[in-house]
């Protein structure tokens, strides 16, 4: 079969450019220096693309084998003649194409702090069904990337964090690692590892041991600057690298990436406040890279590399690391960013792939935004999703807390009475990208702004995510196919709305590679066509 011969070229493509963890590559339409860019001024492929499996009716797997995928008068082989393919009336025309292939994608996940740290204490039965509310790719959100918080353990005497964001550290001043702590967390871990699938675990923290600090608090120093002692880099690179050989060792969790800073560029880290942070100048991120390379290094924890340095804006991670050394850059093998803040997002991949680092959106939510309800927090973070997958193009898409006491940074909310979970609509919104664009998806070229396109990793479907923001008019659209290998009869939709949380629809008719559809005002709608 024709398509089975295109995904094995593609697989030939992606392994010439792909890495192991520690040597990661840019994506496939990255293998072509500062390619970069949007709406197809990209590097082009002339290989089908792959990705991972699809969720059909009610979250099942749908590989495109069904009714629905027969080849007929709709699709077939690519080397049949394609029609011109026009706009139906008052639709938009528009064009996917999978010989333009951009990012190799590794999945979806979420921070375990602080959800976890709350959770954990629960019974163990009730916790058990919060992870499969996250892992499974049936019913949940099919998460499988998961970032353990590394907790510096705050100052016994200091009371001023939130509920839940003072995390338990395992060294004290004198040196005495107290392996029993952050049971909550580690119980939260375990239980993931148990359960996920094509798991990939990171270990970060959010600041040094409070006794290492110039303040001696763990949410930061008084000024807002530097609050890691001098002669205390060697001193925290050795608590990291313990803490992720005790994992190894003890637990049988091997944390791929180890992150040492959390929006360390940030100013406002200060002691007394509400969370854990610590701020580190340009020349002591390096220097704290480079030490944490070593000491993993000379400790043998070869499978573990360094990430860095999930700044709180795209613009000051583009600066920074732009200004690092090249024994710096050595040091360092995955470029971590959160997307809250800047617009540099083409400019920070191509510095990713001009350096030949894996690059992670590896935390985001509506910081400083004012959203109204729930619809309102899934729309924002759709737009937020696509235009991240779009332009910044990483390989990996991280969400900062899946449940939180704000319901616009939740996927769920969390109950302690009852000890329960309740989805709301930012769990059905996440769930129509993470159910059905799996790990190991490509995303190949759309063009438009309101849209993401992946093809699965066996490459018999493409999964194809709408937002339409517009909270009085529906948008109608007919998508040109013409450019996908093979087509099937008729595709699948889900859609999240303000009456709907991600409703299987009826399946839409396709004629002569032309899909023509709807979405109605305020919805993301998930569209899975068949390439059989």
């Amino acid at each position: 079969m024709k398509t089975q011969a295109i995904v094995a070229s593609f697989a030939a493509l992606t392994a010439a450019v792909s890495c192991s963890p520690s040597d990661p590559s840019p994506s496939v339409d990255a293998a072509a220096a500062g390619s970069g860019g949007q709406g197809g001024s990209g590097s082009s492929a002339t290989a089908g693309p792959g990705g991972g499996s699809t969720a059909g009716p009610g979250g099942g797997s749908s590989s495109g084998t069904g009714d629905t995928a027969a080849v007929g008068g709709s699709g077939g082989s690519p080397s049949e003649p394609r029609p011109t393919v026009t706009a139906a009336p008052g639709t938009e025309l528009v064009r996917i194409d999978t010989d333009v292939v951009h990012q190799s994608f590794e999945g979806w996940g979420t921070s375990l702090c602080w959800w976890a740290h709350h959770v954990g204490g629960w019974a163990e039965a009730k916790r058990n069904a919060v992870v499969e509310a996250v892992v499974d790719p049936v019913s949940g959100l099919g998460y499988n990337i998961f970032r353990y918080n590394i907790g510096g353990g705050e100052n016994p005497s200091h009371e001023h964090m939130k509920e839940h964001r003072e995390m338990p550290g395992f060294q004290g001043a004198d040196g005495t690692f107290t392996w029993e702590s952050d049971e909550n967390q580690r119980a939260i871990l375990l239980r993931i590892a148990e359960r996920g699938t094509d798991l990939i675990f990171e270990a970060f923290s959010n600041s040094p041991p409070y006794w290492m600090t110039s303040s001696g608090c763990a949410s930061g120093s008084r000024s807002g600057g530097d609050n890691l002692k001098a002669d205390h880099y060697d001193d925290f690179a050795h608590y990291l690298t313990e803490v992720v050989r005790h994992y190894r060792d003890e637990h049988a969790i091997t944390f791929r990436t180890l992150e040492p800073l959390n929006e360390p560029y940030a100013d406002w880290w200060k002691s007394d406040g509400s969370q854990e942070g610590c701020h580190f100048d340009r020349a002591s991120q390096e220097k704290i890279l480079r030490e944490v390379a070593a000491q993993l290094a000379s400790k043998g924890l070869d499978e573990t590399v360094v990430s860095a340095s999930d700044e709180n804006s795209m613009d000051d991670a583009v600066r920074n690391i732009g200004a690092f050394s090249a024994e710096t850059l050595a040091a360092l093998q995955q470029i971590n960013v959160h997307s809250y803040a800047g617009s540099q997002r083409k400019e920070l991949r191509q510095l990713a792939t001009r350096l030949g680092k894996r690059l992670w959106q590896s935390e985001s939510g509506p910081l400083g935004q004012n959203l109204s309800d729930d619809t309102d927090a899934a729309l924002f973070m759709a737009e937020r999703i696509i235009r991240d997958l779009r332009e910044l193009r990483p390989e990996a898409w991280v969400d900062w807390q899946s449940g939180d006491p704000s319901r616009s940074w939740a996927s769920f909310t969390l109950n302690d009475r009852e000890q329960s979970y309740t989805p709301i609509k930012r769990f059905y919104m996440h769930a129509g990208f993470s159910r059905y664009i799996r790990p190991g998806a490509t995303f190949v070229e759309v063009d438009s702004e309101d849209m993401v396109a992946a093809v699965s990793a066996d490459g018999r479907s493409l999964s194809l995510v709408v937002r339409n923001g517009d909270r009085g008019a529906s948008r109608g659209y007919t998508l040109d196919l013409t450019r996908l290998p093979t087509v099937g009869l008729a595709a699948e939709a889900h859609r999240t709305s303000r009456s709907e949380d991600l409703e299987r629809l009826p399946d839409m008719a396709i004629e002569d590679y032309r899909l023509v559809i709807t979405v109605p005002a305020f919805s993301v709608t998930t569209f899975v066509i068949p390439m059989p």
